[in-house]
C-alpha cells in the first residue's frame, strides 16, 4: 500500500514495533474496528469528530492521557449500557428471531389438516417454501436500506407487517380450501417472509457488531438455537392445541413487542462502530496513551498478531487512483501542484488549464476506512497535500494549504496532516467537501482569490452546504491517458452487480454461505417432513410426533449450540485471526464428516424401509427402526447447531465492516433459497414423484394409501438427510480457503516485520 499507511509499514523496525508511538498501532487505528469510536470519527487514531466540539487538536497533545479520558468520556455517552445491550440481544435479537421461526414449525403440523383438505404434497411444500422466497426477495434491499437509513423505522413497520401477516393467515386457514384461498395463503407466508428477512440482516449485523470479542460464536450460535426453539414452539402449539390458533397466539406476541418497540430509544438498535464493544475501545485508549518504547528487536507475539490484523485490513480497505480535482465555484480550474517553494514545502494554488496536459493537476489519492483519503502529487512524488496549521495572516483565520514531504521516519501519527476526509455532496455524482483531519470542520476552500499565478486555496472553518466555495468534482484519471472517469462514492460507485460479483469473488464468503444453506436445507428438510413420515411409516399420532421431533432435534439443538462455542471459542481460541478462522472451520470440516456419517446411516434406513412398503404394500412398524432414525436425527442436528455460529461468524467476518450489511442480506438470500426454501420444496416434489411413479407405473395394483404415503415421504426425507456431504464438501472448501488466506497473509507479514 501507498500513502502513510505504506509509507509506516516500510518504515524502520523501531518506528513499527515500539509501542509507545508505533507505526503499526497507529495504522491500525482506521482499520482495526477495535480502535473505532464512531462513524467517521477516526482517521488513523488521532482525529475523531468529537474533537471539532473545542479547538484544534495538534498531534502532540493527542497520545496524553487527559486526551484518552476525554475520549473515552465521550465514547461512554454514546455506547449503549450492558444491561441495554442485553435487553435488545434477548428480546429483539432471540425472542423475535424466535418468533420468525415460530410460523414455519406451526406451518408443519398444519400440513396434516391441509392435506386432507386437498392440498397436494407439491403444494404444501410451496406453502413451506413460501415465506423464504420473500426473505431471498427482499434480503439485498434491506442490506441496502439498513446502511442507508435508521434502523428503528424499519423495525417498526417490520414487526407490525409480520403480526398482520400471521392474523390473516390464521383467519384463512377457517375458509374453505379454494385455489383463491390457497393462492391467498401463499401471499400471506411471501408477506412473513419480507420482515424475516429484515430481522435476519439486522440481527446478524447488530450480534456481530455488539458481541464480546471472546464469545461472538455463542452469541451468533444463539440465533440458530432461538429459530430452532421458536420452529419447536410452533409445531407443539399446533399439534398439542390449535393449527389455527397457533397464528393467532404469535399474532398477538408480535403486537406486544412491537407496542414495546415503539418506546424503546432509537440508538439501541443502530449498529454499533465496533464489534468489541466499548469496555475494548477504553483499554486499547489507555494502553496507547501510557505505553512506553520498549526494545523492538524480538517482536512478541501480541506485536506479531497486530501486524498481521494491520497487513490483513490494509489489503481490504485501502484503494488507489490517480484523480484531478476541479472547483465547481471555479469551473475549469484545477488543484495545482506547483514547483513555487516555501519556507516548508511547495505551494498550492487553483488554476485554469488542461488538466491531461502533464501532471501539474494529478495527484494520487489513496482511500480507506470511511472516505479517508491522502493526495500525494505526481508532480512531485513523495509529497502530499497538508493541512498545515498556519493562519493565513493575523486577521486571518484561514488555513494554509502546501504540499509537504514526510520525514523519513514518519508515522500516521505524525502523518495526520495529510489526512482528509471526503464527504459526498449528494445532489451531484463525484462532489465532495474535502475536510481536514487534523483540523476539523476545516475544509478545502477554492477562494477566487486572484494570485500572481491562479487563485488562491485555503481551508476555511464554515458551513460547506452554504455556497459551492467548499465542493470539488474528483475524477479518476483513466489509465491510458485519453479521458477522466467521474469518481463517485464507493456506494454509488459499487452498483449492485458489481457488488455481487466482488462478494461472489470471495471464496471464503461464498463456500461459508453455502455451507450456512446447507445447514439450513438439512434442517428445515427434516423438520418439514417428519411429522408425516412418522406418523406414515410408523403410524404416531401428532402427540407422538412432536415428543419425537423435540427429542431428536430440540434437544439436540440445545446441545450442539452448548458445545459449540465451547469447542471454537474456548478450546481453539476463537476466530478473531486468520489462523483462528482457518482451524475452526478445519473442526467445523470433521463435525460436518460426523453428521455426512449420521445421514448416510438415516438414508439407508428410509431408502430400505421406502422399498418395503411399496413391495409388500402395507405397513410394518419396527421400532427400532425409529429409534435408529432418532438417533442419527439426533447427532445431526447436534453437529449442525455446533457449526452454525461459527460459520456465521467467519461468513460476516470475511467482508470488508463497510460491506457487512450487504454481505449479510446475500447471505440470507443464499440460506433462505437453498436452505429454507429448497429443504421444504425439493423433498416434498421428490415425494410427490415418488408417490406419482408408483401409481403410474402399477395402476390397476390396489395400492394401500397408508404404504404409499409412508413410502413417498420416507424417500423425501432421505434427499434431505444425503445433502450433509454436500454440507462436508463446502465446510471443507472453506476450511481450506481460510488455510491459503492464512499462508498468503503469513508471508505478507513475514515481510513487513523484516522491515
Amino acid at each position: 500500500a501507498r500513502g502513510p499507511v505504506g509509507r509506516a509499514l516500510r518504515g524502520p523496525p523501531c518506528a513499527m514495533l515500539a509501542p509507545g508511538g508505533d507505526a503499526m498501532r497507529d495504522a491500525a487505528a482506521p482499520l482495526l474496528p477495535a480502535v473505532a469510536l464512531d462513524e467517521g470519527a477516526v482517521a488513523c487514531g488521532i482525529a475523531a469528530s468529537s474533537m471539532a466540539e473545542g479547538s484544534p487538536v495538534g498531534v502532540s497533545e493527542v497520545g496524553s492521557p487527559v486526551f484518552a479520558e476525554s475520549m473515552i468520556q465521550a465514547n461512554r455517552q454514546r455506547a449503549m449500557r450492558p444491561g441495554e445491550k442485553l435487553l435488545i440481544f434477548i428480546v429483539y435479537t432471540q425472542v423475535v428471531q424466535a418468533l420468525m421461526s415460530y410460523d414455519g414449525g406451526a406451518t408443519q403440523f398444519c400440513t396434516t389438516a391441509l392435506s386432507r383438505s386437498g392440498w397436494s404434497p407439491l403444494w404444501l411444500g410451496m406453502l413451506g417454501a413460501m415465506d423464504k422466497f420473500g426473505q431471498v426477495a427482499t434480503a439485498f434491499v434491506w442490506g441496502g436500506i439498513l446502511m442507508r437509513y435508521d434502523t428503528k423505522p424499519l423495525l417498526v413497520v417490520g414487526l407490525f407487517w409480520k403480526a398482520a401477516c400471521c392474523a390473516l393467515f390464521g383467519k384463512l386457514q377457517e375458509q374453505p380450501v379454494t385455489l383463491t384461498m390457497q393462492l391467498l395463503m401463499l401471499a400471506a407466508k411471501l408477506g412473513m417472509g419480507v420482515t424475516e428477512a429484515l430481522i435476519s440482516v439486522w440481527a446478524t449485523v447488530w450480534v456481530q457488531r455488539n458481541a464480546p470479542a471472546d464469545a461472538r460464536a455463542r452469541w451468533l450460535g444463539f440465533a440458530g438455537t432461538s429459530a430452532g426453539i421458536g420452529s419447536g414452539v410452533g409445531s407443539g402449539v399446533a399439534s398439542l392445541w390449535s393449527p389455527i390458533g397457533a397464528f393467532f397466539l404469535q399474532a398477538a406476541i408480535l403486537f406486544v413487542i412491537w407496542a414495546c418497540l415503539l418506546v424503546t430509544p432509537s440508538r439501541m438498535f443502530r449498529f454499533s462502530s465496533s464489534p468489541n464493544g466499548a469496555v475494548l475501545r477504553e483499554d486499547s485508549m489507555r494502553e496507547r496513551s501510557s505505553m512506553t518504547v520498549t526494545d523492538p528487536a524480538q517482536p512478541t507475539f501480541a506485536r506479531r498478531l497486530l501486524v498481521e490484523q494491520v497487513v490483513q485490513s490494509v489489503a481490504m480497505t485501502s484503494s488507489e487512483s490517480v484523480v484531478i480535482i476541479e472547483s465547481l465555484r471555479l469551473p475549469g480550474y484545477y488543484l495545482d501542484a506547483s514547483i513555487e517553494q516555501q519556507d516548508h514545502g511547495f505551494k498550492v494554488r487553483i488554476t485554469k488549464g488542461d488538466a491531461m496536459d502533464g501532471d501539474w493537476a494529478q495527484f494520487r489519492m489513496v482511500r480507506w476506512g470511511d472516505g479517508f483519503a491522502t493526495f500525494e502529487s505526481l508532480r512531485l512524488p513523495g509529497h502530499y497535500l497538508d493541512c498545515s496549521g498556519e493562519r493565513l495572516s493575523f486577521r486571518d483565520e484561514r488555513v494554509k494549504v502546501r504540499l509537504s514531504e514526510p520525514e523519513e521516519d514518519a508515522t500516521p501519527a505524525s502523518f495526520i496532516w495529510a489526512q482528509f476526509k471526503l464527504h459526498s455532496v449528494n445532489s451531484e455524482r463525484g462532489v465532495y467537501h474535502v475536510e481536514s483531519m487534523r483540523l476539523p470542520r476545516y475544509f478545502l476552500n477554492a477562494t477566487g482569490e486572484k494570485m500572481i499565478r491562479g487563485t488562491r486555496v485555503c481551508l476555511a472553518k464554515a458551513d460547506p452546504a452554504s455556497g459551492d466555495w467548499s465542493r470539488f468534482r474528483v475524477r479518476e484519471v483513466d489509465p491510458s491517458g485519453a479521458r477522466t472517469m467521474v469518481m463517485e462514492d464507493d456506494e454509488e460507485e459499487e452498483g449492485m452487480l458489481r457488488r455481487l460479483m466482488s462478494l461472489l469473488g470471495n471464496s471464503l464468503w461464498l463456500f461459508t454461505a453455502l455451507s450456512i444453506s446447507l445447514n439450513c436445507f438439512v434442517t428445515s428438510g427434516i423438520s418439514f417432513l417428519w411429522q408425516n413420515t412418522v406418523e406414515n411409516v410408523w403410524g404416531f399420532d401428532n402427540g407422538w410426533s412432536f415428543f419425537l421431533f423435540l427429542t431428536s432435534t430440540g434437544i439436540s439443538g440445545l446441545l450442539g449450540v452448548v458445545v459449540g462455542p465451547r469447542i471454537f471459542d474456548v478450546w481453539l481460541g476463537g476466530f478473531a485471526l486468520p489462523q483462528g478462522k482457518a482451524l475452526c472451520l478445519l473442526w467445523a470440516k470433521r463435525m460436518a464428516f460426523l453428521a455426512a456419517l449420521c445421514g448416510t446411516l438415516a438414508t439407508v434406513l428410509l431408502i430400505t424401509k421406502a422399498a418395503d412398503l411399496i413391495y409388500s404394500n402395507e405397513r410394518s412398524v419396527v421400532y427400532w427402526h425409529l429409534a435408529l432414525l432418532v438417533a442419527c436425527v439426533f447427532g445431526i442436528f447436534i453437529v449442525i447447531n455446533a457449526i452454525t455460529g461459527v460459520l456465521y461468524g467467519i461468513n460476516t467476518e470475511s467482508v470488508h465492516e463497510d460491506e457487512r450489511t450487504f454481505a449479510a442480506g446475500l447471505t440470507v438470500s443464499f440460506q433462505n433459497v437453498f436452505g429454507f426454501a429448497c429443504g421444504p420444496l425439493l423433498p416434498s416434489a421428490l415425494s410427490q414423484l415418488v408417490g406419482n411413479s408408483v401409481q403410474e407405473v402399477w395402476p390397476h395394483w390396489p395400492w394401500d394409501k397408508r404404504a404409499v404415503d409412508g413410502a413417498k415421504f420416507a424417500a423425501g426425507m432421505s434427499s434431505a438427510l444425503i445433502c450433509t456431504w454436500l454440507l462436508f464438501f463446502f465446510a471443507g472448501m472453506a476450511a481450506v480457503s481460510a488455510r491459503l488466506a492464512t499462508i498468503s497473509l503469513r508471508n505478507l507479514t513475514h515481510k513487513t516485520t523484516r522491515l
